[in-house]
């Protein structure tokens, strides 16, 4: 399938947070005629059927059953990440510093926190407020979508060259505003009372989170490359939820999962370090009428494809990087392997995706770490371990991962949305 530019830089600028980034797939889905399901009731499903599952807010698995459901064929599902490293708002963030009016945050992730410098930032994320029932608060997501604070660096001519005073957190509280002297001590919750149209005192608690409001750019000298923030992993999550809306599998079950918390570890009731996803595929095959035992065999039938950003060639750093297992922007769709399976990725997987790749004329290429440096992980492993599926990672090749401005070439989304639609439709 074609890759529609436009809708991607939508999808990019508007999925935010996680929240944001869940509330952006699911409008996706719902116009393609997906169903929400509620968690907490029971779920009467029909083949043919389309729908979807949000967890936390933060969660989401959409699924297509085949309308010729065959239980030899097992799931084909599609994995990925929905969080990015950030700054996270503390609960009590007013810093005043002299006259300037800071937040209080903490790291969310392993941010490269020099790329956060000098940039017009926003804030983003899930506010409870006050409600007449206090075991329910009223949840509201909200996106200042505009810039209101910035981290200002220090000039050269009066740092400390000897400090590495840009990798401090301490030292990158965003600034909000300047003092007139008139504010209260809950300014920032007064502001962003003011900004949702409620009362300060009616904000409870929150989960806002600082983020880079630059728009999605077009660059290189054919505008083939694109730059933004929260390219890892949103482009996952985009490709996914793309192929799942325009694929048709008869016989087999279709899904494409986000999780998040995958920055901090996994651990968490929305992460892949949890029972989600198992608990949500024993209730689908339970409301098609099969029991467990039916549900364990389709498992070991499936299979699943881990998607996360790769790490792309970079021409100043070659020395980082192996002589031959590297990938390059717009050269294809990267396979990652690691023999500390810290990639979940094996020979047979590998070989799967190989054969896709040739039936449907997709290009693709392989990654491994330089032998001496470890390199990161993702969620394929941890998934795989829980529910056990054979799994493969893979992503789009990036550059400066982990910054606050990413780089990917638009061929490569083409190619991963090509291979997952080819995924989701073959049986």
């Amino acid at each position: 399938m074609s890759f529609d530019v436009r809708a991607f830089k939508a999808f990019m600028e508007s999925s935010t947070t996680p929240f944001q980034a869940v509330l952006s797939a699911r409008a996706i889905l719902e116009n393609a005629g997906f169903k929400k399901l509620e968690v907490g009731e029971k779920w009467a499903l029909e083949r043919g059927g389309r729908y979807f599952v949000v967890s936390n807010d933060s969660y989401l698995c959409a699924f297509e059953i085949g309308k010729d459901f065959d239980l030899s064929q097992g799931c084909h599902i599609g994995a990925s990440h929905c969080d990015s490293p950030c700054f996270r708002i503390k609960a009590v963030p007013e810093l005043k510093v002299d006259k300037y009016l800071c937040l209080d945050t903490e790291v969310y992730g392993g941010a490269k926190l020099e790329s956060w410098h000098d940039r017009p930032l926003s804030i983003a994320g899930r506010v409870a407020c006050r409600s007449n029932d206090v075991l329910h608060p009223e949840v509201r997501f909200v996106d200042l979508r505009r810039p209101v604070c910035m981290i200002a660096d220090l000039a050269p001519h009066i740092s400390d060259k000897s400090k590495v005073e840009a990798k401090v957190a301490s030292k990158m509280y965003p600034i909000l505003g300047v003092s007139d002297g008139t504010e209260p001590d809950n300014w920032f919750r007064v502001f962003m009372g003011r900004e949702m149209g409620v009362a300060p005192e009616d904000i409870l608690d929150y989960e806002l989170y600082v983020y880079n409001c630059a728009p999605c750019a077009e660059w290189g000298d054919k505008g083939e490359f694109l730059a933004s923030a929260r390219l890892d992993n949103l482009t996952s999550v985009y490709a996914l939820i793309s192929a799942i809306t325009s694929s048709d599998n008869a016989k087999g079950i279709s899904a494409a999962i986000a999780y998040d918390h995958e920055e901090i570890g996994n651990r968490s009731k929305s992460g892949a370090n949890s029972n989600i996803t198992e608990y949500i595929f024993k209730r689908i095959y339970k409301a098609l009428g099969y029991d467990e035992e039916d549900y364990m065999m389709g498992m070991s039938r499936s299979l699943i494809f881990s998607l996360d950003a790769a790490h792309s060639f970079n021409p100043m750093y070659g020395e980082r990087y192996d002589k031959n297992n590297r990938c390059t922007l717009n050269q294809g769709l990267c396979i990652k392997q690691a023999s500390t399976q810290s990639y979940a990725t094996d020979s047979v997987m590998t070989g799967i995706v190989e054969q896709l790749c040739a039936k449907y004329d997709i290009p693709y290429q392989k990654f491994a770490n330089h032998s001496d440096i470890r390199g990161g992980g993702t969620i394929g492993s941890v998934i795989s371990a829980m529910l056990p599926v054979n799994a493969i990672d893979m992503g789009v090749p990036l550059l400066s991962m982990h910054s606050a401005m990413e780089m990917i070439g638009q061929k490569d989304e083409g190619s991963l949305t090509s291979l997952l639609t080819a995924f989701y439709n073959e049986q």
